[in-house]
């Protein structure tokens, strides 16, 4: 076996730990997810997971990554649809959770990341580094910067109305919320005051 062989076969052994860990987690939540819970569904050792995930921490942390990189990898996808770049990933923020069906298992995923970052700190911190990464190219002039806020926290609202059904939204419901508030924003004409 070559070292590139093993390093393949090593990151699909790391692959397959985390989305095993995150199907325990949906199913059984923050507070019933345990490394032995993991293992039990795996074709491979305690120890080869503890090789690749010292601890629950670690594991966690590798779960919020690979959550963080699809949801990231996803917004972009958005954005790169979208041919005015003012405020484009703030448009695309809310049109990724707006056009996103939830499904049963999003809406467990979500709430066992959500307490996991509930109860450790560090992983709050470790998602905020993600949302950095599509927040980074918002507008910085004062009126687009509260547009992509106001954005950013509809699409954050509608999230959490779905993982704990506060809110019924049906799906044209959904689009008339994206079209009332995405090309009437402030967002799509550039910034105020500026020359072209």
């Amino acid at each position: 076996m070559t070292a590139q062989t093993r390093r393949r076969t090593s990151q699909a052994t790391r692959a397959e730990i985390i989305d095993t860990a995150i199907e325990v987690a949906a199913e059984k939540g923050a507070l019933g997810f345990t490394l032995d819970a993991v293992v039990a569904r795996l074709p491979v050792s305690k120890g080869a997971l503890l090789h690749h995930f010292p601890n629950k921490q670690v594991l966690l942390e590798g779960m919020i990554d690979h959550l963080g990189q699809m949801m990231v990898d996803e917004v972009l996808a958005e954005a790169a649809r979208d041919p005015e770049p003012y405020g484009r990933n703030a448009r695309a923020y809310l049109r990724t959770v707006v056009n996103d069906p939830v499904t049963p298992r999003d809406v467990s995923i979500g709430r066992a990341v959500l307490a996991a970052c509930a109860v450790r700190a560090p992983l709050a911190a470790r998602w905020k580094m993600w949302i950095a990464k599509i927040s980074a190219d918002d507008p910085t002039d004062p009126v687009g910067a509260d547009d992509a806020l106001m954005l950013r926290l509809i699409a954050d609202g509608l999230w959490m109305a779905d993982l704990f059904g506060t809110q019924e939204v049906s799906r044209e419901q959904r689009q008339a919320l994206l079209s009332f508030m995405t090309p009437g924003a402030q967002l799509r004409d550039g910034p105020v005051g500026v020359d072209a």
